[in-house]
């Protein structure tokens, strides 16, 4: 193999962009986290221009930050991921409709009533059916992670892990059903080839070399599993940010209503999810109300778990019991009455984020999916207090690698194989992804939570009855 060169990663996600410069040999040489604008995340109509201006910023802090510690060497490529399924309308002239968010609820039927594996026509649908003069000049629809790197000079491609995931995006059958025109939806192409270079243009904005290869990255689920090395049967990756999903490498999926069954990036394998749309999402919500905006994540974990008080905790938080994805203030009135200080309603907030960990995993289980640990990827990752506190109340093993976030280490190994740096995704994985540390859930921690978790439990069934 060639010697060390810097590769660029990009993860669009929900609230911030996040980007790296990680070697060709599995080290983070450099790492940046860029936030989208306040008021747009809060409402959920964050702007494809947003998702660019924090690419541009954090390009610009990559490369400061690795001059700074004398590496001076370009990137050697760029890989892009993203979250989904997003769908941004782009118009003849190249304009930027609103994105269908992944989250928005902004979806619609197929016109022949029927169920449809697509995870994405239901979005073009809604703005076929409900924006109409939109839809009319929409020449192609883009993913977020496929429209930033059209943006930057690639080709306009639909990217794919595998051909098995090609009904869930479309098919022709399908695209006539919801009564929408193939020609909008550009051709496919699978993670880790290469889609195109960046233009001078994209240059001139960024400041990234002209002619910079670009490399199909993908949906940042399929990349966490990649950058955490779950491409083995019963290996389990729990991805967390503002939204959580626990995922299984598995030799077959899953028909429970509770669970999402999807290929896996490896053919004839299966990824079974257990998706928590809320638990990254509660927290800001507790720093938001709590006027802790500007601190540290780390600090106020340390805060909260390191209070006395908390040691022996009395309440209960319930957060979402009417499962609309949103957060219910009427139930946090329900939990909070005999709380007494910030620290025990944080306690509280952590430990309700925990027991939905849980319950995700009891469900895995109650469907044949052992998990006795699992690796972990995202920003949750990179707080001690927090992964220690995980692994007490789950009572399984967490395990963090080298590269905390598991989507921007699966770029890089998506652009190792796709420059030939590495022979396949399964080589580029062996060479790079490395677990740095794993932690063990304390047994005496672990009784005295399985017991909070039962009442927990029940008062939570209790509870959802009066939203029946």
């Amino acid at each position: 193999m060639e010697s060390a060169a810097p590769i660029l990663c990009a993860d669009i996600g929900t609230s911030s962009l996040k980007a790296a410069l990680i070697s060709t040999t599995g080290e983070l040489l450099a790492f940046v986290r860029e936030p989208y604008p306040a008021d747009r995340v809060l409402d959920g109509t964050v702007h494809a221009s947003d998702w660019e201006e924090a690419f541009i910023r954090a390009a610009g802090a990559l490369q400061a930050a690795a001059q700074q510690r004398g590496n001076r060497a370009q990137p050697v490529g760029l890989a892009i991921s993203g979250n989904g399924p997003t769908l941004v309308p782009v118009t003849k002239s190249g304009q930027a409709l609103l994105p269908l968010h992944w989250h928005d609820g902004r979806v619609a039927k197929a016109n022949d009533g029927a169920a449809h594996p697509s995870l994405f026509l239901p979005h073009a649908a809604y703005l076929a059916q409900n924006e109409p003069d939109q839809y009319a000049h929409t020449e192609r629809f883009l993913s977020s992670h496929e429209w930033l790197a059209w943006r930057l000079g690639a080709e306009p491609c639909t990217v794919i892990p595998n051909q098995a995931y090609v009904p869930y995006y479309w098919d022709e059958r399908q695209i006539q059903a919801y009564g929408l025109e193939s020609h909008r939806f550009p051709p496919f192409v699978e993670q880790g080839v290469l889609i195109g270079s960046v233009s001078a243009a994209a240059a001139g904005r960024t400041g990234l070399p002209k002619g910079l290869p670009i490399i199909s990255g993908g949906p940042d689920f399929i990349t966490a599993l990649i950058g955490t090395g779950v491409v083995v049967p019963g290996m389990v990756c729990d991805r967390a940010g503002t939204s959580e999903g626990i995922n299984v490498c598995a030799r077959q999926g899953s028909k429970a209503r509770t669970l999402r069954t999807l290929p896996h990036i490896q053919e004839g394998l299966w990824n079974v999810g257990a998706i928590l749309p809320t638990t990254g999402r509660l927290f800001e919500w507790f720093r938001h109300i709590t006027g802790q905006e500007s601190r540290d994540y780390r600090e106020m974990l340390a805060e909260i778990l390191q209070c006395k008080q908390c040691t022996k905790p009395r309440d209960f938080f319930f957060p979402d019991i009417r499962s609309a994805g949103r957060l219910q203030v009427s139930s946090a009135f329900f939990s909070t009455a005999g709380l007494t200080n910030r620290a025990e309603l944080g306690y509280a907030v952590i430990e309700s984020i925990a027991f939905m960990v849980r319950t995700a995993i009891e469900n895995l289980e109650k469907e044949g999916y052992w998990i006795e640990g699992m690796r972990l990827s995202g920003g949750q990752a990179k707080n001690t207090y927090w992964n220690q506190f995980k692994a007490d109340v789950t009572g399984r093993w967490l395990a963090v690698h080298q590269i905390e976030d598991g989507e921007l280490a699966g770029n890089a190994c998506l652009a190792m194989k796709g420059l030939g740096y590495y022979p396949s995704i399964e080589a580029a994985i062996e060479g790079t992804v490395k677990i740095k540390e794993v932690f063990e859930p304390v047994q005496q921690r672990y009784a005295m939570h399985s017991e909070r978790f039962e009442v927990y439990k029940t008062m939570l069934h209790k509870m959802e009855r009066f939203f029946e």
